[in-house]
């Protein structure tokens, strides 16, 4: 069993309350998760964002909300930055709207990679 966690923080509910807000008036939609990936590219590093919805109408799940406009990546990790200035932005992290809660992204191998039973 892997036992290794990310490091989290939660907003306070106001805080989220006004991400949740924020985030709705930039992408137009209920948004569920956000994933901010620091990306390099010829010209430096850029932030690319995921968004994805609060689908309340079948097919039910999130799906991911595109992002039309190149300063909407930015803007959403600026936002999400600025209420999270202690996060390690160095790494991928996520963003959970309903709770507040930012987490580093971190992706594991399965027990059965690792030599150990599934």
């Amino acid at each position: 069993m892997n036992t290794e966690t990310a490091p989290e923080h939660t907003a306070q509910e106001t805080a989220r309350l006004a991400l949740r807000d924020s985030l709705r008036r930039i992408t137009g939609r209920a948004v569920a998760e956000v994933r901010i990936t620091r990306v390099r590219w010829e010209d430096g590093y850029r932030w690319c964002a995921m968004v994805l919805t609060v689908d309340r109408q079948p097919p039910f799940g999130h799906h991911e909300v595109p992002l039309t406009e190149g300063h909407q990546h930015h803007t959403i990790a600026l936002l999400l930055r600025d209420a999270f200035p202690r996060a390690n932005w160095a790494t991928a992290q996520d963003y959970d709207v309903e709770t507040g809660t930012l987490h580093e992204h971190i992706v594991r191998l399965p027990e059965c990679l690792r030599g150990n039973e599934p």
